[in-house]
């Protein structure tokens, strides 16, 4: 049997907004006790976090999650669906958002987390669409006037109460390009009132989109194969300060030396901006019905692979998407992320969890980041250190969990079946 892996990236936007039903804070710093985190090691010019999705659907464990990222991390990611109905024209901010959204700047400040907030106006699970409009306005784009006007306005509403180091105002939105240019289109304008009025409201503010880095590739299975859009980092035109990726590999290359070799660091050939990494992920265990054929050792390697491409591109971000495997997260399809944490649902550290923790231990300082990446020369966007010729094996690593010989290329990518509506 075959499972379906188009829309699995989007699952993880909707994991998120199921999560906010546990996002309270009644004391934001009582139980934060920070451990003492040594300097050791090379300077790292990227802030290092996690999202705010906990392993379970409790408000302990909500408190519990913004204390592992502060302690191995310095940014926490907060992904949002809009709120149309509360910023349409005549409309009111209701108390709750309001409570909601400074319960989570407290809970931040309190443990000294910058915030990324990613507001997301399009529907995870069909990004060719908006998602949640009242019904009075189903099917309708951001050219709508009403729409647009909303959009703007909790873009700015959340620039003023959240003060975020960095804001997306859109995710993924390659993927709405691929299923609706028209309704992109009218995203990219209105996008251009939203960037203006989060300056003004906030001008240390970081506006960005993200970008779903397979897709942009056209490497997700069961989706058409086509050319790379690198044209697409280019829409937005000054009104962008970063380039924002979100990446889940593992659900199109069967482990992590199947990647191909720049796989990341092409990106420097196409955009001048910094690029972040705004949502990340590789699993570590087998899915279901053969997606992901992944090991805990695969996923170490990919962490070792994906902190080197990001200190070589100097990036700002660094966000793995969950800290801890999905324990709510048994059913299908959800199951196919279960095991995208880099500890287990139950708080064990898997292999990878060593390599983020000495990560989050070396010293955060971008300038002496960019003179040591100066004294040691560029690599070559062709290969990374951490690459494995071809046909040989690491020294005292366990083989690929699929068994296929080292030599063998990159999975082609499944015969094209046509998008989900």
């Amino acid at each position: 049997m075959r499972v379906r892996v188009v829309g699995l990236v989007g699952l993880l936007a909707l994991l998120a907004v199921f999560a906010t039903g546990c996002r309270e804070q009644s004391d934001p710093g009582a139980t934060f006790v920070p451990r003492e985190r040594p300097e050791q090691g090379d300077p790292r010019p990227f802030m290092l976090g996690f999202s705010d999705v906990p392993p379970e659907l409790t408000s302990d464990a909500y408190v519990d999650q913004f204390d592992l990222v502060a302690n191995y991390g310095e940014v926490i990611l907060f992904q949002r669906p809009s709120s149309w109905a509360q910023f349409l024209p005549s409309a009111s901010v209701s108390e709750e958002l309001r409570d909601e959204v400074i319960a989570a700047r407290e809970a931040s400040r309190a443990r000294d987390l910058s915030l990324v907030v990613a507001l997301d106006p399009f529907d995870p699970g069909n990004r060719g669409r908006l998602g949640g409009l009242p019904a009075e306005y189903e099917g309708r784009s951001l050219a709508d006037p009403d729409l647009r006007a909303a959009f703007v306005a909790e873009a700015e509403f959340i620039a003023r109460n959240m003060r975020p180091d960095f804001l997306a105002l859109g995710t993924e939105v390659n993927a709405t390009y691929e299923r609706n240019p028209e309704g992109y289109f009218a995203f990219l304008e209105a996008y251009q009132a939203a960037y203006r009025a989060v300056k003004e409201a906030s001008p240390q503010t970081h506006v960005f989109v993200t970008f779903q880095y397979e897709e942009l590739l056209g490497v997700v299975p069961e989706l058409p194969p086509h050319a790379p859009r690198w044209e697409l980092l280019d829409d937005f035109g000054q009104a962008i300060d970063l380039i924002g990726v979100t990446s889940y590999p593992s659900f199109a290359y069967p482990t992590a030396r199947k990647i191909p070799g720049e796989y990341y660091l092409q990106l420097r050939e196409h955009t001048d901006l910094p690029v972040a990494f705004a949502g990340i992920g590789f699993a570590s265990g087998a899915g279901r019905a053969g997606v992901n054929a992944s090991t805990e050792p695969e996923q170490r390697r990919f962490l070792q692979r994906l902190l080197e491409d990001a200190f070589t591109l100097q990036s700002p971000l660094v966000v793995w998407f969950a800290a801890q495997d999905l324990g709510f997260a048994a059913s299908p399809p959800y199951d196919l992320l279960q095991t995208i944490g880099l500890r287990t649902a139950e708080g064990e550290p898997k292999e990878s969890w060593t390599v983020w923790e000495e990560a989050s231990n070396r010293p955060l300082d971008p300038e002496a980041a960019t003179a040591l990446l100066a004294e040691r020369g560029t690599p070559s966007p062709t290969a990374t250190p951490t690459e494995t010729p071809e046909g040989t094996p690491p020294p005292e690593e366990s083989p690929p969990a699929d068994g296929t010989p080292e030599g063998t290329p990159p999975p082609e990518v499944t015969q094209p079946v046509t998008p989900g509506p």
